[in-house]
């Protein structure tokens, strides 16, 4: 083993500054002998000049500049030896006459200088030559001089080889054997030395003496790189004779650095048909590397490569030719056939999981990169599997679970855990992704903090529309209903009305699941962390950090709604569920939104009277008669969109009994048709659409969500009391329900009493109440006289005079309505 101490680095670059003088003293010399046509001088200081190399007092990096002065001059020298073959010399001479030179690395040089001129001149057997040449380098062992001597070997011979179909090929001068075998002994030899050289130096150099190390490495890599562009070298001659050798030399040379770089340099040099075939030899290799490898930076690259591959066999490319005319060409889509064959996916999910077993000690970091290239790979090639994804989630999950929430503290393994998880969101979208059941078990490695940044990605990926292409994993299309007009090949959910605050670009989820999986990922959002002692919750925010989160939730609820009010009801009460969670601060600015959204499906619900009045003019084609009440139905639908001023009911106890605004549709169907059957068909479906979701049903929820702000830590009195007019307003011009808009009336009015001391705040409610009152058009003579009385009682009550004046006023109207 070398151990090698070298001299300060100003001497090394004494000594390469007098290297460098004689090296061109030499070389003059030599020039001036060769005009002379003096072949013995000028091979003597040839000699001379190359005499230089065999110092052992520079470091690779200064050597290496010693060496690129030699190698130009060694090309005018070769000039010279083609000129002496002209005049008689041959090359069989000059080979002969190179060899008595004193010193083994001067003797070396000019022998490949002289042998491949040698070759290329077909007077001698590439076959016997070449392997002589490798031989006889094996002389030099000091690392960084055979490390030179045999760069300069390779790239001297690689034009040389008898490569299938080159001119040096027969059966005299050898065949694509030979040239692998001096390409493969040549590697062989140069990553012995390469290795070799980290032995050189003292221990506190050693990492400046890896990176140089570092800058070497393609002179090694060159040897796989004249490997892959053999003509002649085949699948089966590569799986057979070359990569096992490869590995083999990668596994026992047990250097870090080499392996990292050799299996990489593997990767990248040989086509991906080749890793395709030879695939569980490359994973087998994996567990034998050095623990200090990074195995993960492997395994991307291997994915990453056959899932380009994959990629590009099944793209189709469109050019267009001189003609003007456009030409589609494919690549194989048998790739991705083979991929599947072969069981890919699985091979490195179990390569992925045998290392990290067989390196306990593996950072998280490496583990998150090897499950990202794993999930890149799956999206690329499988493109329509989210099985696959959902199992990369899960093994990653599990490997990563032991080492608690924020991955032990480490921010490199977090950031690649957040790009892990953003992979499914770019690729398939939200909607799709929020079936993945293993999602949220990875979320939650994150820091409270680090998830709550991914959670306000999400949500503003869905208010902004952001969308991948769809594919086979998307949410199912609604089943549209009987009283609307026959669907489309691909029908596709329709945002609800609820959701025309929301930007008309934005993402709409219209499933419960999908609603329930969707706050699982924006869990920080609407919830403090389970742990106290976490950073982050809302007890640290101030009240506007934290109104600029709930404002993006609140635009969320907007964009969560069904064409089915049944479903849509569902999904509110899911909503309000985990809004629940979210503590006092939050429901301030949630609840609101949430209540507005069920107002907008509660006049989609009594909208319905809309679409009866749609099903009778198709009943009047189909031969149903119907009565002409559709005009009639549509000005009342219009008023309701307006706010519900002037509808007309003809019995309030069916309304409040009922309260479905489509039974109008139903009662029309009177008089026997042209065609009874159609007709009978026609009001089962209409019956089997209707919604089962009552209004009363609808606002009672309503009432209960407002309840947290009525009073209590999340006590906001005001805004409370505006939305219990809202919902009581709706209650009685829309549902028509007497009593329960009675009861809102009576809790804004309870509110007013008890929660609004200060006197500015009181009249403006005050006004708020008393206009409410006077829109409302469903109350009998009794509950209007109670309601007219307590707004009445409360105007007395007024602090100023002024106020009461003006608030007696507008309550004299209650009464005239009365």
């Amino acid at each position: 083993m070398d151990n090698i101490t070298f001299p300060s680095a100003d001497e090394q670059q004494r000594i390469l500054n007098d290297a460098s003088t004689a090296i061109k003293r030499n070389a003059f010399l030599m020039r001036k002998a060769i005009e002379e046509d003096n072949m013995r001088d000028a091979l003597k200081h040839a000699a001379g000049m190359l005499a230089e190399l065999r110092t052992s007092q520079l470091q690779p990096q200064k050597y290496y500049e010693l060496y690129m002065l030699v190698f130009d001059q060694l090309a005018y020298l070769e000039s010279f030896f083609s000129e002496e073959r002209g005049k008689g010399r041959s090359y069989g001479e000059l080979y002969e006459m190179v060899q008595y030179s004193g010193n083994v690395l001067p003797r070396l040089y000019l022998m490949v200088a002289v042998g491949c001129l040698y070759i290329k001149s077909r007077e001698a057997a590439p076959r016997e030559l070449l392997k002589d040449l490798v031989e006889m380098c094996k002389g030099v062992q000091h690392p960084t001089r055979g490390l030179f001597l045999r760069a300069y070997l390779c790239q001297r011979a690689k034009g040389l080889l008898p490569d299938t179909g080159s001119e040096f090929e027969g059966p005299e001068s050898g065949s694509i054997h030979d040239a692998l075998d001096f390409l493969m002994t040549n590697f062989i030899e140069m990553n012995k030395l390469w290795v070799r050289l980290q032995h050189q130096g003292s221990a506190r150099d050693k990492e400046k003496r890896e990176r140089e190390r570092q800058q070497l490495q393609d002179l090694v890599g060159k040897n796989l790189t004249y490997l892959s562009q053999l003509d002649g070298l085949g699948f089966e001659l590569y799986r057979d004779q070359v990569l096992p050798r490869v590995l083999d030399q990668i596994t026992s040379c047990r250097d870090d650095l080499a392996q990292l770089y050799l299996m990489q340099a593997l990767i990248q040099s040989f086509p991906d048909r080749f890793h395709l075939g030879t695939l569980e030899a490359l994973l087998g290799a994996l567990p034998q590397l050095q623990p200090g490898v990074k195995v993960h930076s492997v395994m991307a690259a291997l994915m990453d490569r056959l899932a380009r591959y994959a990629a590009a066999a099944t793209t189709t490319t469109t050019t267009s030719s001189p003609t003007g005319t456009a030409s589609s060409s494919s690549g194989d889509p048998r790739v991705v056939e083979e991929l599947a064959a072969l069981d890919a996916f699985h091979k490195f999910k179990e390569a992925i999981a045998q290392v990290i077993s067989s390196q306990p000690t593996l950072p998280a970091g490496d583990a998150v990169e090897m499950y990202t290239a794993l999930l890149s790979y799956a999206a690329s090639v499988y493109p329509g599997q989210l099985s696959y994804i959902d199992e990369v989630l899960a093994a990653a999950a599990g490997a990563l679970a032991g080492r608690g929430r924020g991955l032990g503290g480490d921010a490199r393994a977090e950031r690649q855990l957040l790009a892990l998880l953003g992979i499914p969101l770019s690729k398939y979208g939200l909607p799709a992704s929020l079936q993945l059941r293993e999602y949220p078990a990875l979320t939650r490695l994150l820091r409270y903090g680090s998830h709550k940044e991914l959670a306000v990605k999400i949500v503003q990926r869905i208010l902004d529309g952001a969308s991948a292409p769809t594919t086979t994993a998307t949410a199912s299309p609604s089943k549209p209903s009987s009283s609307s007009p026959a669907p489309a090949p691909t029908p596709s959910p329709t945002p609800s009305p609820s959701s025309s605050s929301s930007s008309s670009s934005s993402t709409v989820i219209c499933e419960v699941s999908q609603v329930a999986a969707l706050f699982r990922f924006i869990a920080p959002l609407v919830a403090d962390p389970e742990d106290p002692g976490e950073v982050g919750g809302a007890a640290e925010l101030d009240d506007e950090d934290l109104d600029e989160e709930q404002v993006l939730v609140a635009r969320l609820l907007h964009c969560l709604a069904s064409p089915h009010p049944d479903t849509h009801f569902a999904i509110l009460t899911t909503a309000h569920q985990q809004l629940l969670a979210g503590g006092p601060r939050r429901l301030r600015t949630t609840v609101p939104a949430l209540v507005f959204c069920g107002l907008g499906l509660h006049r989609r619900l009594v909208g319905g009277v809309e679409k009866g009045a749609e099903k009778g003019a198709e009943g009047v084609k189909d031969g149903v008669k119907v009565d002409g009440k559709k005009e009639e139905e549509k000005e009342e639908g219009e008023k309701v969109e307006n706010g519900g001023e002037g509808v007309e009911k003809k019995s309030g106890e069916e309304e409040e009994e009922q309260s479905e605004g489509k039974a109008d549709g139903k009662k029309e169907e009177e008089q026997p048709a042209a065609e009874p059957a159609a007709a009978a068909e026609t009001a089962v479906e209409s019956a089997a659409a209707a919604p089962k979701l009552t209004s009363s049903q609808l606002l009672q929820f309503l009432l209960a969500a407002i309840e947290p702000l009525c009073g209590g830590p999340a006590g906001q009195p005001l805004t409370a009391l505006r939305l219990l007019l809202a919902c009581g307003h709706v209650a009685s011009e829309e549902a028509r329900l007497e009593l329960l808009s009675y009861t809102f009336f009576e809790e804004a009015l309870a509110l007013y009493d008890e929660a609004l001391p200060e006197q500015r705040q009181r009249a403006a409610a005050l006004y708020d109440i008393l206009g409410s009152l006077q829109r409302c058009h469903v109350f009998g003579a009794g509950r209007r006289a109670s309601l007219a009385a307590a707004a009445t009682s409360a105007c007395m009550r007024l602090v100023a005079a002024r106020e009461q004046c003006r608030a007696l006023c507008a309550a004299a109207h209650l009464w005239w309505q009365g």
